[in-house]
């Protein structure tokens, strides 16, 4: 028997290496809720599929990391079904109606009712199986909040008006505030009325790569004058 050595793909290690990169920053994200954390913007996506899919680079990436053959997905939005099997193709998740899917992409132009109606139509799971709540990626146009080093970072682009919240519960120490223009999903999330230990878990991402988690423990509060000041996941006691 000879041992044959082969020559490493630089290409293949490269992406492997940044996704992994990608996944540590999505599970920072979900360890403290409101924080920002960043996905490297580096061209390793696909950017056709992303364009056939309705999504940013980076929304792909989070599913690049999260999804797989054991996983079911559903988009939002009337391409939602192209878009699905575009994604289902890539990453070999399977194609689930949304209220049936474990992850759902809201893509950023994907907004107000559609929006609404397909976070309200996420399964949230049951007492007995928790986990199967399901877990919403929400593009974003702009996504402004905390890194860890307490500087104020993110993303503002588009026409779309953007509200402030106010985060608590597990993994925030008293309080974080974040902006986005997705009022339509924070609004959505908040109406659900989910009781913990069901309730779905939100990623928001925008085109630059920020992350900011919302875990369904998380209570959000509109702050910025307007007349909502829902509140939206419940968190327990820890």
């Amino acid at each position: 028997m000879t041992d044959e050595i082969f020559a490493r793909d630089a290409e293949a290690d490269a992406r492997a290496f940044y996704l992994q990169r990608a996944f540590r920053a999505v599970l920072d994200a979900m360890a403290r809720p409101g924080e920002v954390t960043e996905i490297e913007p580096v061209a390793q996506g696909d950017p056709a599929d992303a364009a056939a899919a309705g999504l940013t680079s980076a929304a792909l990436v989070v599913g690049d990391v999260v999804l797989d053959a054991a996983t079911t997905v559903a988009v939002a939005g009337p391409a939602g079904a192209r878009a699905a099997s575009v994604i289902a193709r890539r990453t070999h998740a399977r194609p689930r109606a949304l209220t049936q899917a474990a992850f759902c992409f809201v893509p950023e132009d994907v907004r107000g009712s559609e929006a609404a109606e397909a976070i309200c139509a996420l399964n949230p799971g049951t007492l007995i199986d928790p986990q199967l709540g399901a877990t919403a990626i929400v593009g974003c146009r702009t996504l402004m909040g905390l890194d860890r080093a307490g500087v104020r970072t993110g993303a503002v682009a588009g026409a779309d008006e953007a509200s402030t919240w106010e985060l608590a519960g597990p993994g925030i120490k008293d309080r974080a505030l974040i902006t986005l223009d997705r009022t339509d999903v924070m609004d959505a999330r908040a109406a659900r009325g989910d009781e913990f230990p069901c309730g779905i878990d939100c990623i928001l991402v925008d085109g630059a790569g920020h992350l900011i988690a919302l875990p369904r423990t998380t209570r959000a509060r509109r702050v910025d004058g307007a007349s909502a000041t829902a509140e939206g996941g419940l968190a327990w006691a820890m």
